[in-house]
């Protein structure tokens, strides 16, 4: 082991990683920007998890190493959206059937930048709490209170790591995401926004060849769907987020810091059926519990995902004249993504979601064909009304319980 001659003791191995670390950062500093807000992580100091002030600073030049320049967005583009908004609403009104009201007036049209700035509050919200009990514990460790306390430099190794993951994150996401509804869990009152990232959607556009005003109907009309979700019922938004919570409420952060938490792990024997299921490779450090509180997120996910993918079909084939050829290439372009990058949709949680609109709408589209979509509109009814996994992988099941609730 390497001598720190300054305070004459070894050196630890998480110092010599994270005097690597900071060593490589040195060096390539001046030449890439990403490696500048890596190493700005990796020196900075905090009381918190994750070092928020960086992460946009990563998340930015995360997105400069596509080398492209995007174009402005011109003010003809953003009244063209404003337009598919209006005709959205009222597709959706038809084929649904949902009496709902406030939604939104407006289609905000980013760039990626202002994707990024428009998100950073829900990821703070979303990490915040789980940096705040694991501080806590850290100052319980600190004071004596459990074993072992944990090392300062290895806490800093964390926080850098843990920023630079969240900011390379945001950066991809900034770059992929084309639409989304914002719930904005952490300001209700400022929820309820459609965006569209139109440098996404006019690069997906020119890279498949796609009618570009038809592609940008799709697009409006799966959010527009996703708001009248949320919008003719009371109750969704509130328990998603507390359901959320309780999954934050029961990890043992304790545990996760003692020797032998990932022997346990292995010795837990998830099926692989039943990761998938209960989240991902987040069920690999899940208890039962936890599993059980995955389950009933994903179920709500791959409803809402599925509901809106059932419209989209339902609704674009007969106002897109493009829309199968549309559809086709979409999800062709999907299936062939380099090994490098589905890896890291799949760590990331992107696969998951791919598999949520998969099972979802498989899901609609079979309770609509044995009963109609006035039935499927029952799951918006409450959280009892809401199918669970099993019942989204059989819909028969959800359908005979539903009947059976006046």
């Amino acid at each position: 082991m390497a001598e720190n001659h300054s305070q004459g003791r070894p050196v630890t191995l998480l110092e010599g990683i994270f005097n690597a670390v900071d060593a490589v950062a040195r060096r390539i500093v001046d030449f890439i920007p990403l490696s500048r807000g890596i190493r700005n992580a990796v020196r900075s100091t905090g009381d918190g998890l994750i070092g928020w002030e960086h992460v946009r600073e990563i998340a930015v030049a995360t997105l400069e190493l596509q080398q492209d320049t995007p174009e402005p967005i011109a003010p003809e583009m953003i009244e063209q959206y404003q337009v598919m908004l209006e005709a959205a609403g009222r597709q959706v009104a038809v084929y649904t059937g949902l009496e709902v009201s406030g939604l939104p007036e407006t289609v905000m049209v980013f760039r990626q930048e202002d994707w990024i700035d428009a998100n950073i509050v829900s990821f703070r919200f979303l990490f915040d709490p789980i940096s705040e009990k694991y501080v806590k514990v850290i100052e319980e460790a600190e004071q004596g209170r459990f074993d072992p306390a944990p090392n300062p430099k290895g806490q800093r190794i964390a926080r850098a790591m843990l920023t630079v993951q969240v900011g390379i994150i945001m950066g991809y996401l900034a770059r992929n995401v084309l639409g989304q509804f914002d719930l904005s869990l952490p300001e209700p009152d400022e929820g309820g926004k459609l965006y569209v990232v139109e440098t996404n959607v006019r690069r997906i556009d020119l890279e498949l060849g796609l009618h570009p005003r038809e592609f940008r109907q799709w697009i409006t009309l799966h959010e527009v769907t996703h708001s009248f979700e949320f919008h003719c019922n009371d109750w969704l938004r509130g328990y998603i987020a507390s359901t959320m919570q309780e999954y934050l409420d029961t990890i043992d952060w304790r545990g996760l810091s003692r020797p032998g938490f990932f022997r346990k792990i292995r010795e837990n024997n998830i099926q692989r059926d039943d990761a998938l299921k209960a989240g991902g490779l987040i069920a690999m450090i899940a208890s039962p519990e936890q599993r059980e509180i995955l389950r009933r997120m994903q179920a709500v996910m791959s409803v809402l995902e599925g509901y809106s993918n059932h419209v989209m079909d339902q609704v674009g084939k007969d106002l897109l004249a493009t829309y199968s050829s549309m559809k086709e290439r979409f999800e062709r372009r999907r299936e062939h993504r380099s090994g490098v990058e589905r890896l890291f949709r799949r760590l990331i949680g992107i696969d998951l979601k791919l598999q949520q609109y998969k099972i979802g709408k498989a899901f609609v589209d079979e309770v609509v064909r044995q009963e109609d979509v006035a039935f499927l509109n029952r799951v918006w009814e409450s959280p009892d009304a809401m199918p669970s996994l099993d019942e989204i992988m059989k819909p028969s099941l959800w359908i005979e319980r539903i009947k059976h609730i006046v």
